[in-house]
């Protein structure tokens, strides 16, 4: 038969100091892996929740951007896109934009949003800025398929290249996660935060190869241009469709930046996490 502890043997609950430098507790993120599960299916769930037409909204944002920057662009400036239709060559960028800025924008009011199930339980509240990144997966993979049916209609088949997209979706995804992070946390305690962030947003989709081809910009600039981790990541998203150059250089770069900004944004969000309850 089984037997209990002896009397020599003592049990200890040692208690430690969070090292805010140190800004992943994986341990305890394995521990509480299944409420992160269940926040990912419910949140991809809830998006479809009180909706007349479901999953059309996934496509109607996407189709409504090609079809604007095609008419004003494509049709009225006449941007010069080569050999490329010029609606293949946005569809292919939208593409990559919607989930990139989808990834930013989702986590930067999550810690608000859900503030009711914060102040009720515990779990490690890390998970909220990650969730927006990862349900965006599924909305993606069925724009990738339409885009994919668009490029077959005008003659262009991807090639080995396309694999590339899965190493530059979790760029994406990992500079999503960091700036949704930090201004999530920032946003706690100032509100202004979120107006900001609205307005540069409304400005930064035109400071990303979106638009237009990279030659529009002077080539003594274009190495500046692309230093910015959203033009590189765009650009080379588009380069692993339909076979355009990818900047690699500037596409380790953005990577680079991503880690660091993952780091500062998880540390910021460390040491400000006890007090999150208390300022929502």
């Amino acid at each position: 038969m089984p037997q209990g502890p002896s009397k020599e043997e003592k049990y200890y609950t040692i208690i430690e100091a969070s090292n805010p430098w140190k800004p992943f507790d994986l341990k305890e993120i394995v521990r509480y892996k299944d409420m992160l599960y269940f926040k990912i299916i419910n949140g991809y769930k809830a998006q479809m929740k009180q909706t007349i037409f479901g999953y059309f909204w996934v496509f109607f944002e996407p189709v409504f951007n090609v079809l604007f920057f095609s008419l004003v662009f494509g049709a009225i400036v006449k941007i010069n896109t080569g050999e490329i239709p010029y609606v293949i060559f946005n569809a292919t960028a939208v593409l990559g934009w919607g989930f990139f800025s989808a990834s930013m924008n989702g986590g930067i009011g999550s810690l608000l949003n859900e503030s009711g199930i914060i102040q009720k339980i515990y779990f490690p509240r890390i998970f909220i800025p990650l969730i927006p990144s990862i349900i965006k997966l599924p909305d993606f993979i069925l724009q990738f398929i339409l885009t994919l049916i668009l490029m077959a209609f005008f003659g262009f088949y991807p090639g080995f290249e396309i694999f590339l997209i899965i190493p530059i979706l979790l760029i994406m995804m990992i500079y999503g996660f960091s700036v949704g992070l930090l201004l999530s946390t920032l946003i706690l305690q100032y509100k202004d935060v979120s107006k900001l962030w609205g307005y540069f947003m409304r400005f930064y989709i035109y400071a990303v190869p979106l638009a237009y081809p990279l030659t529009t910009i002077p080539p003594k600039y274009q190495w500046l241009y692309l230093l910015n981790p959203g033009a590189a990541l765009i650009e080379s998203f588009r380069g692993a469709l339909i076979g355009t150059p990818i900047p690699w250089a500037f596409l380790g770069t953005s990577l680079i930046f991503s880690l660091i900004l993952l780091y500062v944004s998880a540390v910021i969000f460390r040491i400000r996490e006890p007090n999150i309850v208390d300022t929502l």
